[in-house]
């Protein structure tokens, strides 16, 4: 195992690479002056300042000078800094603003993954009745919507209809955010017992993260009914009934833990999908987070500030992905990597 996690990061450095090279390309392909972007009216009415960021940023040279520089600097732990945030270094921006996205993202997870074993579980019990008929039906409404969609909804019924929950923002801005101790304001205001930011932040963190989870719990429903209908055909389970075992023995014990195996490659997944949903949820709920930072990013042609976030997206993914394959061989034991 400690042999193939070696080799997987190893190429996980080959793989951010890529990435880094793919986005760089991309990024610089967008049209227009990224000078008067950063500068607004400045850029005309100061052209010796935009020349001077055109000379410091190397914008003039060819796009292979323009990496060499960013290559440089990202080995040396600099990944730029950001114009759209006022030109402060993009690792500060990210370090403020990412753990905002986490919020949501691991409550979104928690609704999808319980939301979709939940469903799933009753669907493949009583399969091809109306109850399962009524959770197919409830499941593909959820992934045919887009995440923008359903955050809108969400949006004027609980916020213009109701009036229960906020709009948009963190918390209240009459609250003030914890001392950071981990990072994550949420789970600061628990360590510090400061509940009324922590109930603020819960009541600001339920639309977004709702949004993403009904566009994603489907899919854990459909992986998970279909492998625990498979796995209730095998063998091995039609020996525990003869042995005289309860079906609901046969059922929790014996077919859901083999079936939990297509469960974690959905649910690795569906936690690197959260993440780069946040873009279009978060710009929505004018939540403070990684994805509301990156649309301002895409449009104020922010290019440290954009491949800043997509390493940190790919890194994730390269994370998530590693960390599932190791917990297949904690699911099966006759899982084994060599």
């Amino acid at each position: 195992m400690a042999q193939y996690v070696i080799r997987r990061l190893l190429l996980a450095i080959f793989v951010l690479f890529g990435v880094l090279i793919i986005t760089f390309v991309l990024s610089h392909t967008i049209p227009g002056n990224p000078v008067d972007a950063w500068l607004g009216r400045g850029a005309s009415l100061h052209p010796a300042l935009a020349k001077l960021y055109a000379e410091k940023y190397h914008l003039n040279d060819p796009l292979w000078i323009q990496f060499y520089y960013y290559v440089i600097n990202l080995v040396q732990g600099n990944l730029g800094y950001s114009p759209t945030a006022g030109f402060i270094p993009v690792t500060a921006v990210i370090r403020q603003k990412f753990p905002y996205t986490l919020q949501i993202a691991f409550f979104a997870f928690v609704i999808s993954v319980g939301m979709g074993v939940f469903l799933g579980v009753i669907s493949a019990k009583y399969h091809h009745s109306s109850l399962d008929y009524t959770i197919k039906s409830l499941y593909l409404t959820g992934v045919s919507s887009p995440a923008f969609l359903t955050a809108l909804v969400l949006l004027i019924i609980f916020t213009y209809a109701f009036k229960i929950l906020p709009s948009g923002g963190a918390a209240n801005p009459t609250i003030g955010t914890p001392p950071p101790i981990t990072g994550i304001p949420m789970l600061d205001s628990i360590i510090e017992g400061n509940f009324t930011y922590f109930l603020s932040a819960l009541k600001h963190v339920i639309l977004p993260s709702t949004a993403m989870a009904i566009g994603m719990f489907g899919f854990i429903v459909r992986v998970l009914r279909n492998s625990l209908l498979d796995v209730m055909g095998m063998n091995y389970i039609k020996t525990a009934r003869a042995k005289g075992l309860s079906e609901n023995i046969v059922f929790f014990k014996h077919a859901l833990r083999n079936a939990f195996v297509s469960v974690i490659t959905i649910a690795s997944l569906i936690a690197t999908w959260l993440i780069t949903e946040t873009i279009f949820v978060e710009t929505i709920f004018s939540y403070p987070g990684i994805g509301q930072y990156v649309f301002v990013a895409l449009t104020g042609k922010d290019y440290p500030g954009i491949l800043g976030v997509t390493l940190l997206f790919a890194l994730i993914i390269v994370i998530v992905n590693l960390a599932s394959d190791i917990l297949y061989a904690a699911v099966d034991p006759q899982i084994r990597y060599g």
